[in-house]
């Protein structure tokens, strides 16, 4: 079996057989390709790219003057710009804007409209470099492609305003925010400083005898009231015992006494008591209770031990004893009278016993007055934690008070700068220029290239169609397909009913040729009518493969 799937194309001269062979299929498919190919070329639109440069300017009042509220770099505002100009919001009322000259757009829903917009935009934020070091963004430039130059024109002005409009509201929005910011924060903690203020004045006010302050005035009131009560114990202790002398002296003294009646006047009567020894009882009194709460060097102590050794030395020693009863006569009866002894013992127990109650009192005051302060002694470390850590809170606030009414001042300061533009602020430097030539397509390129393509896809048609077809043409391939020489060549026997069908063939096949070529040159004509339709169909592929490529 003969293998007819060897390639049959050896040479030069094979190839350039095929191409005569199939002539048509190589001038038709280029024909046809090439005009569709030069009237796609002849009816893409012009595009113009409108571009503008915007100058980052920086800030006229320096950092170290007025702190700048705008923490974010450049590049980060920058970044942040473009996606809030980019948005779908902004993209969309620009595109109602200028609904009139966007002719290409109607028709579009609102995600394909943003897509195809966004495409047509360019950012280029140049990088700068000195001494191998980045510097920061001074400029950059926006631009806009469009088939008409005016809206190319008027899209990207509208852009760049946007752009700085957008950083104008971002610098704003976060000075101005700042500033509301503190504010609030500021009455907030003036808010919690004069709770605190009011907690400790209310706990100074509750607590004042217990302060830390007064410490030291109650521990000297306690030694004070120490040697008050030790005093009181000491006079409480002596009247104690003068009490229980006088009882007994009480006990021993008769109530009532035999009065001496006058048969009797002839007895001795007893002398009456000296007024010096009852002087001398009662600074002698005085001198014990003194002697008690002084030393035997205290002036009054002396003068008293003085007196009563004066008084003793002119009072005879007969006077301190006591005065004897006279005893009744047996021949007459006497009547029983109170003892003046006993009545004046009664009177002095009488007061000892008032004294002794008002030491009692006394005592009873003093422990009261000395438990209080040492309550107010025993609490004044607690009140002193509560106080401190009140008081650091309120330093604490205090603190934070002045910190953010310093922050609130610069922010202020900030606010001016911005309100007066002399913080950092775009420019721009070159407005949206008009441009007078289309920057693509170019319509000699895409048509050279438009007939490489056609007489590419034409070759490739030729050599599949003379592929397909198992036919042997010539002596050299059917001695390379059978592999054994050929001796001789038989020509084709051409009858004349060959000739008249080989003459139909030909009238068949021009009249076919020719009503395409009609055909043809209608749809191109048709196509050129409704370019309009034909370029929305084609518009992805013109976008994505012609003008963005010949563009950049």
């Amino acid at each position: 079996m003969v293998d007819l799937q060897k390639s049959r194309l050896s040479g030069m001269q094979d190839y350039l057989a095929l191409l005569v062979r199939r002539k048509w299929w190589l001038i038709i498919p280029f024909i046809a390709l090439s005009g569709i190919a030069i009237l796609i070329s002849l009816i893409i639109p012009p595009v113009f790219v409108s571009d503008t440069m915007i100058l980052i300017e920086p800030r006229e009042v320096p950092p170290e003057i007025v702190p700048d509220m705008v923490t974010e770099t450049t590049d980060e505002r920058l970044n942040a710009i473009e996606q809030a100009v980019l948005s779908r919001t902004i993209l969309l009322r620009v595109l109602s804007e200028f609904a009139g000259g966007l002719t290409d757009y109607r028709g579009l829903n609102d995600e394909r409209k943003v897509a195809k917009i966004k495409k047509r935009i360019k950012l280029d934020f140049p990088d700068e470099r000195r001494r191998g070091k980045y510097l920061p963004t001074s400029h950059f430039r926006i631009s806009f492609r469009d088939p008409s130059p005016d809206i190319a024109q008027k899209v990207t002005s509208r852009l760049a305003a946007l752009f700085i409009e957008q950083e104008s509201r971002s610098r704003e929005s976060q000075i101005f925010g700042t500033t509301d910011f503190l504010s609030g924060e500021i009455a907030k903690v003036a808010q919690h400083l004069k709770e605190t203020e009011d907690r400790l004045k209310a706990l100074k006010q509750r607590y004042r005898y217990e302060m830390p302050s007064e410490l030291d005035t109650n521990l000297r009131t306690l030694d004070r009231l120490q040697v008050q009560k030790t005093g009181n114990l000491e006079a409480l202790d002596r009247y104690t015992t003068m009490e229980l002398n006088l009882e007994r002296q009480l006990a021993e003294t008769p109530a009532l006494i035999a009065q001496v009646s006058a048969v009797a006047r002839n007895q001795v009567t007893a002398p009456p008591p000296d007024p010096r020894v009852e002087v001398y009882k009662k600074k002698e009194l005085e001198y014990k209770d003194l002697i008690t709460r002084a030393t035997g060097d205290h002036p009054d102590v002396k003068r008293l031990k003085a007196e009563l050794d004066q008084l003793k030395s002119e009072i005879p020693p007969e006077a301190f004893a006591e005065p004897k009863q006279p005893e009744p006569s047996a021949e007459a009866p006497s009547a029983m009278v109170p003892n003046p002894v006993h009545q004046k013992l009664t009177a002095q127990l009488r007061e000892i016993k008032t004294e002794i109650d008002i030491r009692q009192r006394e005592k009873s005051l003093i422990e009261s007055e000395m438990a209080k302060y040492n309550e107010r002694v025993q609490n004044t470390p607690r009140v002193e934690q509560e106080m401190a850590a009140i008081q650091r809170a309120y330093d604490d606030l205090t603190k934070q008070h002045e910190d953010l009414k310093t922050k609130l001042a610069n922010a202020r300061l900030a606010e001016s700068v911005e309100s007066h533009q002399k913080g950092a602020q775009f420019v721009v430097a070159d407005p949206a220029s008009y441009p007078l030539e289309p920057s693509a397509p170019n319509v000699p390129m895409l048509i050279l290239l438009s007939l490489i393509g056609s007489l590419a896809a034409a070759v490739a048609a030729a050599w599949l169609a003379d592929t397909l077809n198992k036919r042997v043409w010539t002596r050299s391939e059917a001695e390379r397909v059978l592999e054994v020489p050929v001796l001789v060549e038989i020509p084709s026997i051409v009858l004349r009913s060959d000739l008249t069908a080989a003459r139909m063939r030909k009238s068949v096949a021009a009249v076919v040729l020719f009503a395409g070529a009609a055909v043809y040159t209608g749809g191109l004509y048709y196509l050129y009518l409704r370019q309009t339709a034909l370029l929305k169909v084609l518009d992805p592929l013109i976008e994505r493969f012609i003008i963005e490529r010949i563009a950049t």
